[in-house]
């Protein structure tokens, strides 16, 4: 059983997946109510990917969301105290998160981001996608509805519909038809992950996952803009830190931008025991598809004042070929 106390702490309680059920308690003072609204299945734990339609609890960030898109992506991991970075296959999925969760779930709600067609001269609209992650296979905890509204977020009943199960309580989700095509081409869209890089340095895991989302003409010149969301975690949330500082530097053939200010998105967050993790997104616009690359750091500091830096993974920014990138805004207008 998983047991949200006024959205501060989360405790796993008896967890099996045949007859396990997730409660919401809105509150912890006064008395929490509960109410059951699915059953735990067993993960996944072949190379195989979860549906569109799969409900799901967030293991580390404990909101709740649907299984919009499903990726495999290059994941490249550098482990503490080695020079060696190594390469695999990871499974990534874009996914829609509870509206009811967006005010405690430990990132920014308008997390997404892609380009949409202006108006002239070839500029394109930086446009906004409220309640939207791109989330691990491994940070996917898979449930099934038990009530038809499971899910509440504009995007929901556009993307899917719910059918009821023969057994009469449970429900089925399934993307609608008319969406299925493109859904298939989106392995080559915005919302697919180009590179999902990983770094640990003194029990800080910082996580950089990188989005192509297109060319656009700005003052006149041609640009490619890229997304980039970056995750930090506190192995050890018992020792809390605060995020001070940044640091981030991107090079593209003989240009090199700095960029250096207090915390991140205007905000200093804390990785403690109650929130031990903390993501933002943001963009980098560069005059060449190819080789770009970016790296940083982050200072932090420790409950009694002293500092140390957390290395941000070098970053590979290029382009996949435009002609077969193809976004699918109508999945989502």
């Amino acid at each position: 059983m998983i047991r949200f106390t006024g959205f501060d702490m989360v405790r796993y309680e008896n967890l099996t997946f045949d007859a396990s059920y997730y409660y919401r308690f809105r509150s912890s003072n006064p008395a929490p109510t509960t109410k059951e609204i699915g059953r735990f299945v067993a993960p996944i734990t072949t190379d195989a990917l979860y549906d569109p339609g799969q409900l799901f609890i967030h293991k580390t960030f404990a909101y709740k969301g649907v299984v919009v898109c499903a990726f495999k992506c290059r994941f490249q991991e550098k482990k503490s105290n080695s020079s060696d970075r190594s390469v695999s296959q990871g499974r990534y999925y874009q996914v829609l998160i509870d509206r009811g969760d967006w005010s405690h779930m430990g990132f920014p709600v308008d997390l997404t981001s892609y380009l949409m067609d202006g108006t002239t001269r070839g500029e394109k609209l930086l446009t906004l996608i409220n309640g939207m992650d791109c989330v691990s296979h491994y940070d996917i905890l898979p449930f099934t509805a038990l009530e038809r509204e499971p899910l509440d977020h504009d995007l929901f009943h556009r993307i899917f519909d719910v059918s009821e199960e023969t057994e009469g309580k449970e429900f089925k989700i399934t993307m609608k038809t008319n969406l299925f095509e493109n859904y298939m081409a989106s392995q080559r869209s915005w919302l697919a992950p180009r590179d999902v890089y990983r770094e640990v340095t003194q029990n800080i895991e910082v996580t950089v996952t990188t989005f192509y989302l297109g060319s656009s003409m700005v003052s006149g010149q041609l640009r490619h803009m890229w997304r980039y969301v970056i995750r930090l975690e506190n192995h050890s949330p018992q020792d809390a830190v605060i995020l001070r500082e940044r640091s981030l530097k991107v090079y593209s053939l003989n240009n090199m931008n700095q960029a250096h200010g207090h915390g991140v998105i205007g905000k200093q967050p804390e990785l403690n025991v109650q929130n031990p993790a903390f993501q933002f997104s943001s963009t980098v616009e560069l005059a060449h598809s190819k080789g770009g690359h970016m790296w940083g750091r982050f200072r932090m500091e420790r409950e009694n004042g002293s500092t140390f830096d957390v290395a941000i993974p070098t970053v590979v920014l290029e382009s996949f070929d435009e002609r077969n990138a193809g976004n699918i805004e109508k999945s989502v207008e």
